[in-house]
């Protein structure tokens, strides 16, 4: 129930990039990753209003009884405190992964030699 939306936002574009990687689609795969590490991005804006909860919070229910995600886990684990940098480093990894999937759909096209033509495929 707590972080089911962080969860969500990541799962689906996940699952969608192993099902590309099955079909054998690497331009699936790549928009999908790319997607997925994009994600980190309003994720870790999240996090980082863990302490201040400041930004509007969404819910299905009542909405009388909101908990902000971020805030009860990382109270939990002791780690509000340090919401920020928890936040700046997932963002960093967003960002990463998103040049790192841009980088490689680069060095794919670069290294793709066209395959010579078989007598029966003319």
């Amino acid at each position: 129930m707590v972080a089911g939306g962080t969860f969500l936002q990541l799962f689906a574009p996940f699952a969608l990039a192993v099902y590309f990687v099955f079909r054998r689609q690497p331009q699936g795969v790549a928009f999908c990753i790319f997607f997925f590490f994009q994600q980190f991005l309003p994720i870790s804006t999240y996090m980082a209003d863990a302490r201040a909860q400041d930004l509007p919070l969404l819910t299905v229910g009542d909405a009388e009884y909101v908990i902000h995600d971020w805030n009860y886990l990382f109270g939990k684990l002791g780690l509000l405190n340090h919401d920020i940098q928890i936040a700046s480093f997932v963002k960093m990894l967003g960002w990463l992964g998103m040049i790192g999937v841009c980088i490689w759909l680069i060095w794919r096209r670069l290294n793709d030699v066209p395959q010579p033509k078989r007598p029966e495929q003319i």
